[in-house]
């Protein structure tokens, strides 16, 4: 899914460029995806971004657009070719179109009225890269937690805004299992995981937008382990696996992010690449 890093990247991008257009029409080809009642049209007054959800607010409504798995962003001119993934283009008063790609149809296009909350972002937690990201906030969040540490980092609640990828480049730069418990973290373990986290969103984030990339591509070949299982690792050459966690695939270096807890059935360090 696009992550903190992509959308500091694509939503500045889209509130330079269709700010003050309106959206005047739409054509739905993958109508899963949309969570709407009535007609998406009006003025774009401002566009922004919510966790991992980009908000374009109009001038009675509000606009939603959750990307999920592998949900992205075109903006192209009149007559361009519809996409194979095309789920739904927004028609602009310009005569370009705002093209919202999803191939897996995952994500949630809503249209809301002004101050409905966005479902499943009634709370959302701490900027990582804020004033409000310090080492006493950061600690009560990890003494309220009994869950394990990829699930803590992706949890929206708690921290704005990691998905799968990121969580398992935090996780590989504070050298910390992803099954970790999170209330088992050493005084020292915890201090690496407090400055792993910005600045992994961080340089990521400046890694996006010195490359600027076509706003529907998704870079992630500069990431460490994220979609590297079985490449040697980065900090010490060990075969890069992955291990189930909740539901989700993680990836990690055996040797750097040792599971200590005995998590995972099967100890990497002993099996060879």
């Amino acid at each position: 899914m696009p992550e903190r890093p992509d959308l500091d990247y694509v939503v500045p991008i889209l509130q330079r460029e269709l700010t003050g257009l309106h959206i005047v029409g739409t054509r739905v080809k993958k109508p899963v995806v949309l969570r709407a009642l009535g007609p998406i049209e009006g003025k774009i007054v401002e566009i922004s971004r919510l966790a991992q959800v980009v908000v374009f607010r109009l001038e009675t409504a509000v606009l939603a657009i959750s990307p999920m798995l592998a949900g992205r962003f075109l903006l192209c001119e009149p007559g361009k070719k519809d996409s194979a993934d095309l789920a739904v283009a927004f028609v602009l008063s310009d005569g370009r179109e705002l093209r919202y790609r999803d191939d897996v149809q995952m994500g949630k296009v809503y249209l809301l009225s002004p101050g409905q909350p966005v479902p499943g972002l009634e709370q959302v937690g701490v900027d990582v890269l804020g004033p409000g990201w310090t080492r006493v906030h950061f600690s009560a969040l990890c003494r309220s937690r009994r869950d394990q540490l990829k699930v803590f980092l992706m949890d929206k609640a708690a921290i704005d805004a990691m998905g799968n990828a990121y969580a398992d480049e935090v996780c590989w730069e504070a050298q910390l299992h992803p099954k970790r418990g999170v209330r088992k973290l050493s005084p020292e373990e915890q201090e690496r995981l407090f400055l792993a986290i910005p600045k992994v969103i961080g340089e990521a984030a400046a890694t996006i937008q010195r490359r600027q990339p076509p706003l529907d591509e998704k870079l992630r070949d500069f990431l460490h382990v994220r979609g590297k299982a079985g490449q040697p690792c980065d900090r010490c050459g060990t075969c890069l696996r992955t291990v189930g966690v909740h539901g989700h695939d993680a990836h990690f270096c055996p040797t750097c992010q040792p599971d200590t807890e005995a998590k995972g059935m099967v100890d990497w360090r002993r099996v060879s690449g």
